[in-house]
C-alpha cells in the first residue's frame, strides 16, 4: 500500500499530466515556446553544439512537448530519442517531426532505458515542476554514458527582483491594451498545481547546481541561454518581448565523469 505522500505525488503528477495536455493545442502560440524565427533556431543550434560539441550525438529530449528542441536537434544531425508525460503533446511533435525522432510515452523521473544509454540528454522547462527532483537527476545521470552531457534550461518563475516584477506588469498592462490573447486555459488550476511543485519557492541556478553535483555530475558550468532569449524577444510582440526580460531564465551544462561506473 502506497503511504501518503507517494499518494499525493501521484495525484500532484495526474494532474500535471492533464493540466498540459490540455494546453497541448495552443502551447505552441505562447510566447517563449515554440521557436519563432530562423535567427532563434540557430541560436539553439549555438547553445547545443557549443555544449555537446559538432558530431551526431544520441540524445535524449527529455519532457520534448510539441518537439520544439527536438526540431533544434533534428537540425544538427543529431540522433534524438524525444519523451514526454503527455500523449498530447507527442501527438503534436510526431506530427512535426514523423519518424525523424523516436517519440516516447514516460516519466522524467523514472526512466525505463538501460544504463548509459545516451551520449547527451537536454531539457527546457522541465526541472521547476518535478515532484522529486533528486530521484530525476540520479535517473539522468544513469542512463548517460560516461563523460556524457547534460544541458538544462529553467528559470525562476516564482521570485522576481523588483525591476523585474515591474517589468512584468508592465508587460500584462500592454498586453491587455492591445487586446492580445492569452494562451493559458485554467490559471486557478495553473496556481493550484505550481503551490505543490518541490520548487515552489522557485529555483536558482544556484540550487539547482547544487543537486546536479549531489547526483553525480562534475564540470557544471552556466551555458548561454542569453542568446536564444535574445532572438526570442526580436520576434516577440513588443509586450511578450518585455515580459521575456520580467523573470531570470538560465541555462546549466553539467558533465558524467568519464570514469564513472555504468550503474550507480
Amino acid at each position: 500500500m502506497s503511504t501518503p505522500a507517494s499518494h499525493d505525488n501521484f495525484t500532484l503528477k495526474e494532474e500535471i499530466r492533464a493540466y498540459w495536455s490540455a494546453r497541448a493545442e495552443s502551447f505552441d502560440l505562447s510566447f517563449g515556446h515554440a521557436i519563432k524565427s530562423n535567427r532563434e533556431l540557430k541560436a539553439f543550434q549555438r547553445l547545443i553544439g557549443d555544449s555537446f560539441g559538432p558530431e551526431p550525438l544520441d540524445v535524449l529530449d527529455l519532457a520534448c512537448g510539441t518537439g520544439e528542441i527536438t526540431r533544434a536537434l533534428l537540425s544538427l544531425k543529431h540522433r534524438v530519442t524525444a519523451l514526454d508525460f503527455s500523449e498530447a503533446m507527442l501527438e503534436r511533435a510526431r506530427a512535426k517531426h514523423g519518424k525523424a525522432a523516436r517519440f516516447r510515452l514516460g516519466d522524467a523521473e523514472h526512466l525505463l532505458d538501460e544504463d548509459a544509454s545516451y551520449d547527451a540528454a537536454i531539457t527546457r522547462h522541465l526541472v521547476w515542476t518535478l515532484t522529486d527532483p533528486e530521484a530525476a537527476l540520479g535517473e539522468w545521470f544513469r542512463v548517460l554514458r560516461p563523460g556524457g552531457r547534460l544541458l538544462v534550461i529553467d528559470g525562476d518563475w516564482v521570485n522576481r527582483t523588483r525591476w523585474q516584477a515591474l517589468v512584468n506588469r508592465f508587460g500584462n498592462w500592454l498586453r491587455e491594451k492591445r487586446g492580445a490573447a492569452v494562451h493559458q486555459i485554467d490559471a486557478d488550476t495553473h496556481a493550484s498545481i505550481t503551490k505543490r511543485f518541490y520548487f515552489k519557492d522557485g529555483l536558482s541556478r544556484q540550487r539547482l547546481e547544487t543537486m546536479l553535483t549531489a547526483a553525480g555530475f562534475i564540470d557544471i558550468v552556466p551555458a548561454d541561454y542569453h542568446q536564444v532569449v535574445r532572438e526570442q524577444q526580436r520576434a516577440a510582440p513588443l509586450h511578450d518581448a518585455i515580459r521575456l526580460a520580467s523573470s531570470t531564465r538560465f541555462a546549466l551544462l553539467a558533465r558524467k565523469p568519464a570514469d564513472a561506473a555504468v550503474s550507480r
